[in-house]
């Protein structure tokens, strides 16, 4: 299926709003889109009680100005959450988000059917068992597309739990790396929250109510938290907290948080692949594996350290 070929979208702006009042908690989510095909240069409207401006639009992605923030959104794959925003009272402790995205109208049903989607998780275990994960970027992203804008909301066939917990598997999984491609990684996130919450409970059937898990969505919300700082600006010092928190012993350059590195690091990882293809994978590999790919990003203007520049006195091999 060409990913390019959309259905017609909509630009969905949900609002989700956390407080606190004498220790009891809640969340209140709010839903608002727009028909695509009135987002031109310049076009603002009104939405939550603030103005969002269309910056620029073209049919790969988006850039728009709301609440004095610039954000950009890819059409086909992408999920943006936004950190979160003090809306407290003297009474009540309230926080607020935003979560944006395009997709096709969520209450028009269509005919569907999952068999392509079985194939892509099927590749992408062919991928992980093979070590390249790095080969599961497109496919991700296609599958993302393929839930959000050719998929039905809900069906007879399909609906927001069985969604969320394909996308849960493939987090569980590994599918992607998160401080590879952290947009990529906070769109799975940020969907699986948006289907957990809009779902129901009819659509818990005999399968699910065995095997889905209904709270790993305490997991996500953490990287939700973590991604929705480390994507608005790397280089903020809590994004960089955040990011140096992310999992993991060892230090990770930040520069792979950037949107210039996750704009080209597929067609990196490909081009490495290819140039080291008939080297043993055998010690002193990592070495080689490194150097060719910061000489592939030297040539894209990204200087990056590896890990062992990263981290000096650990032993690698």
């Amino acid at each position: 299926m060409d990913t390019v070929n959309i259905m017609k979208q909509y630009f969905n702006i949900i609002k989700i709003e956390t407080s606190m009042d004498s220790g009891v908690g809640n969340r209140i989510k709010s839903w608002e889109h727009v028909d695509a095909d009135v987002l031109v240069q310049g076009y603002t409207f009104t939405v939550y009680g603030r103005e969002l401006t269309v910056a620029s639009i073209d049919e790969d992605e988006m850039v728009f100005d709301y609440r004095d923030s610039t954000f950009r959104i890819n059409r086909h794959w992408q999920v943006l959450g936004t950190p979160e925003f003090d809306t407290s009272n003297e009474r009540i402790s309230k926080q607020g988000r935003h979560v944006f995205f395009f997709s096709r109208d969520r209450h028009i049903d269509c005919e569907w059917s999952d068999e392509y989607v079985a194939e892509l998780i099927d590749q992408m275990n062919r991928n992980n068992d093979d070590g390249n994960i790095w080969s599961n970027i497109p496919l991700v992203r296609e599958f993302i597309h393929e839930l959000k804008d050719v998929a039905p909301f809900r069906s007879e066939n399909i609906n927001p739990v069985y969604k969320a917990h394909w996308i849960a598997c493939m987090l569980e999984s590994d599918y992607v790396d998160k401080r590879e491609t952290p947009r990529l990684f906070q769109s799975l996130c940020e969907l699986y929250r948006v289907y957990r919450d809009f779902e129901a409970q009819y659509d818990y059937d005999e399968y699910l109510e065995e095997h889905f898990d209904r709270y790993y969505f305490r997991q996500v919300d953490k990287w939700i938290y973590k991604l929705a700082m480390i994507v608005r600006d790397p280089q903020w010092e809590h994004a960089l907290q955040c990011w140096n928190g992310l999992g993991g012993m060892l230090k990770v350059d930040p520069v792979q948080a950037t949107q210039e590195w996750e704009d080209v690091i597929y067609e990196v990882e490909k081009e490495v692949d290819e140039q080291l293809k008939d080297e043993p994978r055998g010690m002193g590999f990592c070495f080689n594996y490194w150097g060719a790919k910061r000489a592939a990003l030297t040539r894209r203007g990204i200087e990056w350290r590896s890990p062992s520049a990263m981290n000096p006195r650990v032993m690698f091999d």
